[in-house]
């Protein structure tokens, strides 16, 4: 489930983050008690960021963060965490074969904690004390529809 290492030449560079539905979107607050689904959302329009950092574990990136940019965008200058969905043994990257992901935005930046024995994946990505929104989507290396992204996963599976 990791992305390949070569994904680290995206750092300081803008991605794509295309939202979509999947289980929905929500606006978790503080208070929302764990395991319970926060307020429902229309997922964000999709957005570019700047890719900041990578985390890894078991030496694999498995998370990463940046910063949304684009301007007249509501989440605009929010912090995006973002970590793999899929626990299989299949490695992604940001262009030819992308990846399903667990999407966080908040006012803060998150603090990543990938712990697979004690937290849920979308729990990896905390904004610890404020509200953020949390729900599913793509990324890629450039501005892509959902339609090409498809095209893009069969090829992948292809080879």
């Amino acid at each position: 489930m990791p992305l390949e290492k070569s994904c680290e030449q995206y750092k300081g560079s803008l991605i794509f983050v295309l939202p979509t539905i999947g289980f929905g979107w929500s606006q978790r607050l503080p208070s929302t008690p764990r395991f319970q689904p926060g307020t429902g959302i229309e997922p964000p329009v999709p957005f570019h960021a700047k890719l900041m950092e990578f985390h890894y574990f078991l030496n694999a990136i498995k998370a990463g963060i940046g910063i949304v940019e684009k301007k007249d965008h509501p989440l605009d200058k929010q912090w995006v965490a973002f970590c793999i969905r899929d626990r299989g043994e299949d490695i992604y990257n940001l262009a030819t074969k992308p990846g399903y992901y667990n999407i966080s935005i908040g006012a803060n930046k998150p603090v990543i904690k990938i712990d697979p024995d004690n937290f849920a994946m979308p729990e990896w990505m905390q904004f610890e004390s404020s509200p953020y929104l949390s729900g599913l989507g793509y990324i890629t290396d450039s501005v892509i529809t959902f339609e090409e992204i498809i095209e893009r996963i069969k090829n992948a599976r292809k080879s």
